[in-house]
């Protein structure tokens, strides 16, 4: 955090969290779901800078669902984030920006864009001539996708993912931009095991899966990705099956990888939620929420470079 209050002080307790960079004159958007099911948010007033104070938990106002289950959110390409989430009927909803920065439309859904009942989203900007991407796990464990032909425009139908060569079946996804325009996704499995794919051009075609194990992963549960600043490519944290958190971040934009931190990674607590975005000036912002249900929270000091203590 570089000035005022973090959104880790004096956060509401919270079960799950997303996170977004949105464009105009904010930084990050934080998003939470409360002991109660309902949406509770908070923004960077300005990139880089204070915090606003917590929204909710009505933080979307009327005409959506009273209950939540799951939530993730990511800009369109045009600088405006849309927030997608899931009802407690596994029914999917979307909401967004009618400016960078700026105010909210009003909920779509339920089925958003004819979706079928779902039990896991993830969404991430893409580079090229679209927009978002989302995806998700279906009530028969598929793997599924849609994305935004134009940025800020029309979405394409749902269409099946190809599956891992071991027809996995995933339970965790998350996707970010590798600071080249191309996207790359991570999917953990049943088995606890990771898997990826990235695109070959910005929006464009994506390579088949590396997995298991991808880069020698441990076992994991959880997992949250970012695009960062500076000479580095994407980031990846991960929670292994003893509530560590490790991490893995790109060398060069679209490049090689650093290989798995070892221990805790930043000397942090065990945790169980974890959220990362950038802020709008290049430095990227990790939330995580600690075994006992505490929101922590840690941030760059520079785009791509050393990180602050935890807060």
């Amino acid at each position: 955090m570089a000035n005022g209050i973090g959104p880790w002080e004096n956060a509401p307790q919270l079960t799950m969290i997303a996170a977004s960079q949105q464009g105009g004159s904010r930084g990050a958007q934080l998003w939470g779901l409360g002991i109660d099911y309902q949406i509770t948010s908070i923004y960077q007033v300005t990139p880089g800078g204070s915090w606003s104070k917590w929204e909710g938990p009505d933080w979307a106002g009327p005409g959506g669902p009273a209950l939540f289950v799951d939530l993730t959110a990511a800009q369109q390409n045009d600088g405006r984030v849309a927030l997608w989430a899931l009802d407690d009927r596994q029914q999917l909803w979307c909401i967004w920006q009618t400016s960078p920065g700026g105010n909210w439309s009003a909920w779509s859904g339920p089925n958003w864009n004819k979706a079928t009942t779902l039990r896991e989203i993830c969404a991430c900007q893409q580079g090229g001539s679209r927009g978002a991407q989302l995806w998700a796990i279906d009530q028969n464990d598929n793997l599924v996708t849609c994305y935004q032909v134009t940025p800020g425009g029309d979405w394409s139908g749902w269409a099946p993912w190809p599956a891992t060569p071991a027809n996995s079946t995933f339970t965790q996804l998350a996707a970010a931009q590798q600071n080249d325009g191309r996207v790359q996704l991570w999917a953990i499995d049943s088995y606890l095991q990771l898997w990826s794919t990235w695109q070959t051009s910005p929006g464009g075609d994506w390579t088949g899966w590396s997995g298991p194990n991808w880069d020698n992963a441990p076992k994991l549960f959880n997992v949250a990705a970012s695009q960062q600043g500076g000479n580095r490519g994407a980031q990846l944290w991960a929670i292994t099956e003893d509530y560590t958190l490790i991490s893995d971040f790109q060398v060069t934009p679209g490049g090689g990888w650093s290989g798995w931190s070892k221990g805790s990674w930043a000397g942090a607590p065990g945790v169980i939620q974890i959220a990362a975005a950038q802020q709008n000036n290049g430095n990227v912002e990790f939330w995580a929420i600690t075994n006992d249900g505490v929101l922590i929270g840690i941030s760059q000091t520079s785009p791509g470079g050393d990180w602050s203590g935890w807060s």
